[in-house]
């Protein structure tokens, strides 16, 4: 990508015909993102959203002329930009301020966060396996080393790790346990009886 493709934004029905191929529907959310409030490709795609019966967002800077395919706006009122025309000012800021706010929302609802961690890291290299290592042993209270062991054991996975520690299940039976029961219900009630015991 070296190039701005500038007229891609004025095909509603482009717009549309990505919504089709991503084959949105019921169980989705589609966010369109138009600081105007008015592009016409995100419109075309909101407006292909909603008749597909997926619930449809809009991160806007302008009050949009019609909500009627839009089931969530939200609405930032950064006003006139300090340089006419260059919306990666303040509408930009403010945009990419509520998108971070959304999908860490998302995250959390999705069971990726356990005690205000990202437990869903993947660690692919030295510096992520160190973090993830670490996040074990703050969260199950085990020597680092320990942790490391568990880690391992786990194939890499932060949430099997805790969950395997809590549960005393092997990696294969916590991760089946997970995809029923958050990494939350699974540790907390474990977690709290270890704690209200205290050390032995």
């Amino acid at each position: 990508m070296t190039q701005a493709v500038e007229g891609a934004e004025d095909d509603a029905q482009a717009g549309a015909a990505d919504v089709r191929a991503f084959a949105a529907g019921p169980l989705d959310v589609v966010c369109g993102i138009s600081a105007s409030a008015s592009t016409p490709y995100v419109r075309g795609a909101l407006a292909e959203a909603h008749r597909r019966g997926a619930h449809t967002v809009l991160v806007c800077c302008n009050r949009p002329r019609t909500r009627a395919d839009v089931d969530t706006l939200v609405l930032a009122r950064t006003g006139p930009e300090l340089v006419a025309g260059s919306t990666r000012l303040k509408a930009g800021t403010a945009t990419k301020l509520i998108l971070n706010a959304i999908t860490t929302a998302a995250f959390v609802s999705l069971g990726k966060v356990y005690r205000g961690r990202m437990v869903d890291v993947r660690p692919v290299n030295a510096k992520l396996r160190a973090r993830a290592a670490r996040m074990v042993a703050e969260l199950t209270n085990l020597p680092l080393s320990e942790a490391a062991r568990l880690l391992e054991a786990s194939g890499g996975e932060v949430k099997v790790a805790v969950a395997m520690h809590f549960t005393g299940l092997t990696a294969r039976a916590a991760r089946k346990r997970l995809r029923d029961n958050g990494l939350r219900e699974l540790a907390e009630p474990r977690r709290k009886r270890a704690h209200a015991r205290g050390p032995t």
